[in-house]
């Protein structure tokens, strides 16, 4: 039997008592919320989405007062009826973002996750150096940390590509650019905007990186 989703929790207990009573907490991590099945985690990148169901995933809490910043994806008329209940799970001041259909939020939630642990390692090792930490900044390793996951976000963004028909990234960077600059909440598939610019971005890096390889140490064993 699988364990109750830690995430679904979160987002039960957001709700005032009257708004709670009205979900229906099946599975693991599934809400039923008049008539709606709602997904609260990433759904699967290779598993055929479900168009009726929502998708919910929580992406940070930067504080312990804050409400969690909430991504949201799915049929847009259902995302319509739900707007009463993403407002509870989004807080006050604090709006949900439409990523797009479902697996949109799934794929948003992937890339800031991949983009915030890109500058991680080196965040901790120079905290640990303002503490007074006898720290040595290992520069080339993480640098190749950041080469890996770069590789692995590139993937990512290029597999959500294809699954909605985008073989071929565009030539014209600037209306890359000037798509990504409109509102994200005025944006239909927001997470589709996101996967172009960045796959774009990461494929123009190419030369950098294979003149960095070239630079690099040839390890001795």
């Amino acid at each position: 039997m699988l364990a109750p989703s830690h995430d679904r929790d979160i987002l039960l207990h957001r709700l005032p008592a009257e708004q709670a009573a009205l979900c229906a907490p099946q599975g693991h991590d599934i809400i039923i919320w008049q008539g709606i099945t709602l997904h609260c985690r990433p759904l699967p990148l290779d598993a055929d989405k479900p168009a009726d169901d929502m998708e919910l995933c929580l992406l940070w809490q930067p504080l312990p007062t804050s409400p969690t910043a909430l991504l949201v994806s799915g049929d847009p008329i259902k995302h319509q009826q739900c707007q009463a209940l993403l407002q509870s799970l989004a807080g006050t001041g604090q709006p949900w973002l439409y990523c797009g259909p479902a697996g949109a939020a799934g794929l948003c939630k992937r890339v800031f996750d991949s983009l915030f642990y890109l500058a991680g390692p080196a965040l901790a090792q120079h905290a640990s150096q303002m503490q007074g930490a006898a720290v040595q900044i290992d520069w080339l390793s993480l640098v190749r940390q950041q080469q890996q996951l770069a590789d692995k976000l590139a993937a990512l963004c290029r597999h959500y590509l294809t699954q909605h028909g985008v073989y071929q990234l565009p030539q014209d960077a600037d209306s890359v650019l000037e798509s990504f600059r409109q509102p994200p909440q005025q944006q239909v598939h927001y997470a589709l905007t996101l996967a172009t610019l960045l796959a774009l971005a990461l494929e123009l890096g190419q030369p950098a990186r294979k003149l960095f390889d070239s630079l690099r140490p040839t390890a001795h064993t």
